[in-house]
């Protein structure tokens, strides 16, 4: 069975919860189930299948791989907290060493082309996570821009890469990052490469705005974008994250 594509259940339990920011929540999962899986790729994602009250149907929920030991079985999930809207949300607002909950995958992921060297990530608080991911993999020499919207200074992540990162951080004060319009004025605005591959994630509107600029203002081909709608305003379960357009 190709893993990218398994959607078998398989237990986990939490062994650690660490607030990194205010806004900002890691959690690390255990389970032999772990140490089976391949995780290759920065921004591959798993569906996590929280407990639920017996009259409510339960629902997976996808979130980006932060990090993997497969030979320990144990991974890292960032969560950007909403509020307390939905069971997701309730779940990982309360969130507490030894809960138990199921996952399935892991899933797609993005692909870092070895011949582009110009790389453009944008994205919102949601997409921090598989950013993180993506630069910490990039190899040297690439110039990569990136682009991301928190609610504030307090929010921005300390970035490791050994590639030539120009990071710019977007701040949408009191409104939830991706829904301001600021992130892409600032996009609009930059000095971008026609040539690049480019990672963008977020508010699924943001998402569809951005991705039609990069297309049809910057004439970037359609190959090069990997777009994605991790959630959308008022929507307590967009599936849009779904639809990966990789180039590979």
């Amino acid at each position: 069975m190709n893993p990218l594509k398994s959607r078998t259940l398989h237990d986990a339990h939490v062994i650690g919860v660490k607030d990194i920011s205010p806004k900002m929540r890691r959690v690390t999962v255990a389970g032999d189930a772990f140490k089976a899986m391949h995780v290759d790729r920065p921004a591959m994602w798993m569906k996590l299948f929280f407990p639920m009250p017996s009259n409510i149907k339960r629902q997976g929920r996808a979130y980006t791989i932060r990090a993997c030991n497969a030979e320990k079985g144990w991974m890292v999930f960032d969560f950007a907290l909403h509020g307390d809207q939905g069971p997701a949300a309730w779940w990982i607002a309360r969130v507490r060493e030894g809960d138990k909950l199921q996952i399935a995958g892991p899933r797609s992921g993005y692909w870092i082309d070895p011949l582009q060297h110009e790389q453009v990530l944008i994205g919102d608080a949601t997409a921090l996570p598989a950013i993180a991911g993506i630069v910490e993999q990039l190899p040297t020499g690439t110039r990569a821009q990136v682009f991301i919207e928190v609610a504030d200074a307090g929010e921005e992540q300390a970035l490791i890469s050994s590639a030539n990162l120009t990071l710019r951080w977007v701040h949408s004060g009191a409104a939830f990052p991706g829904t301001t319009g600021k992130l892409e004025l600032v996009v609009q605005k930059a000095d971008l490469p026609r040539s690049c591959q480019v990672f963008l994630a977020g508010e699924a509107f943001m998402v569809r705005a951005m991705r039609t600029h990069l297309l049809v203002d910057r004439r970037i081909l359609h190959t090069s974008i990997d777009a994605k709608g991790y959630w959308r305003l008022g929507t307590a379960d967009h599936r849009d994250r779904d639809q990966v357009r990789s180039p590979t």
